[in-house]
């Protein structure tokens, strides 16, 4: 759940930042002030967030006890996963690729959900994340939403 923070902070600090940016005349700030904009930086911030945990110990080790057992080489899956988040993650800030990048975090939280239903029904780790099946799953819709927002074309002139 403390993934609200980076989401909350970037996507309003974006859209904040590059809203008044382009009132003083910074053209390049146009890609981030809308909401698709700020939404794939909240997501992007997210990502970035939790793809640390993918690689620092004892997160790690936590993150590798809540891979799904019919997953084969949970470590390796893990180290994966870490760096798609971060590559996600630059895509989700790049004007050109945000919309693509956005579309690939949705699947990607999806394939990733199963292993929050594992972690919901309590895994014997101490890093393992505990979260109730409910809030994460309510996290993970507020995500996908996000994405879907970044993903958006509400941001292209009219043609």
């Amino acid at each position: 759940m403390t993934l609200l923070i980076p989401l909350v902070i970037a996507t309003l600090g974006t859209r904040a930042g590059a809203h008044l940016a382009v009132r003083r005349g910074a053209r390049r700030a146009q890609a981030w002030d809308s909401w698709p904009g700020a939404c794939g930086a909240g997501l992007a911030a997210v990502l970035g967030s939790a793809a640390v945990t993918h690689f620092i110990e004892p997160h790690r080790s936590g993150l590798i006890a809540i891979v799904p057992a019919w997953v084969p080489h949970p470590g390796d899956v893990v180290t994966a996963t870490g760096v798609l988040e971060l590559c996600l993650a630059v895509g989700l800030v790049v004007p050109r690729t945000r919309r693509f990048a956005a579309v690939a975090a949705i699947l990607l939280l999806v394939a990733l959900f199963p292993a929050n239903v594992v972690a919901a029904q309590g895994v014997d780790h101490p890093a393992a994340p505990d979260t109730p099946l409910l809030p994460r799953t309510l996290l993970q819709v507020l995500l996908v939403g996000v994405g879907a927002a970044a993903a958006s074309r509400a941001d292209l002139p009219p043609r």
